[in-house]
């Protein structure tokens, strides 16, 4: 394959190299980091001059996504990204940062919260230096972790259960409660599967603390706007 690419600051890259980054590119959806670009032997000066020549597009500082690379989620992708830009591309999604809270809820098409900043969650504390990524600290359990539109995140039960006790998001019970509504009727997960978090949680719905998943999760769907419900997956009516 003879990739060659001139452009006005490009007389011609290497083809071994440019395929190898835009096979690294291929396995995360259409988007490189700087670092992984480095490890195939192409430096910053070499990436800025391809996006001068519009090969690729700088998404956010040091992430670029290639020329006919995938749009769906590309900020969560970038943000992702950017958690861990020396991340090998052959390894595990779930092994490493997760999206989890707002922006999982986002990847499942579930609520319309905000997902502003960018929550994603790392098992060691760190700080973020860019003010739309937020960093949520827990060792999660590799069972609450899946891939989604090839981006690990949270599972919908995980997801629900973080968002109610999000002190940092400050997210109205409604609004949780709309994000499992559309999990149920979307069949993201089962009633049961949704509630096997949300036992003990029910203090915010003004439910006693030994209140069961159950109980908890259709205190969120009443409070969306749904009727109760022990079917949810078969759907939900408004109250």
């Amino acid at each position: 394959m003879d990739v060659c690419i001139a452009e006005r600051y490009i007389r011609c890259m290497n083809a071994r190299r440019f395929a190898a980054l835009a096979a690294v590119a291929e396995r995360q959806g259409g988007l490189i980091s700087t670092a992984q670009a480095a490890g195939q032997g192409i430096s910053r000066a070499a990436l800025g001059r391809l996006a001068e020549a519009e090969a690729i597009v700088a998404l956010r500082r040091g992430i670029y996504l290639m020329r006919g690379g995938t749009s769906d989620l590309t900020d969560l992708r970038a943000a992702w990204l950017a958690s861990n830009p020396d991340r090998d591309p052959d390894a595990e999604l779930i092994s490493g940062p997760v999206l989890s809270h707002a922006a999982a809820a986002q990847v499942w098409e579930a609520g319309d919260l905000s997902v502003w900043p960018m929550d994603i969650t790392i098992p060691e504390r760190r700080w973020s230096r860019q003010p739309d990524i937020r960093f949520r600290v827990r060792s999660l359990d590799p069972g609450d972790v899946t891939v989604m539109n090839g981006l690990p995140i949270t599972t919908p039960a995980r997801t629900v259960a973080d968002l109610l006790d999000d002190r940092m998001g400050g997210h109205d019970p409604a609004h949780v409660g709309k994000v499992a509504a559309d999990l149920l009727t979307g069949r993201r997960d089962t009633f049961p599967g949704l509630a096997r978090h949300l036992a003990g949680r029910g203090r915010r719905l003004g439910l006693r603390s030994t209140a069961g998943g159950s109980a908890v999760l259709n205190g969120l769907l009443v409070a969306a706007g749904y009727g109760e419900s022990s079917q949810g997956d078969e759907g939900l009516d408004a109250a």
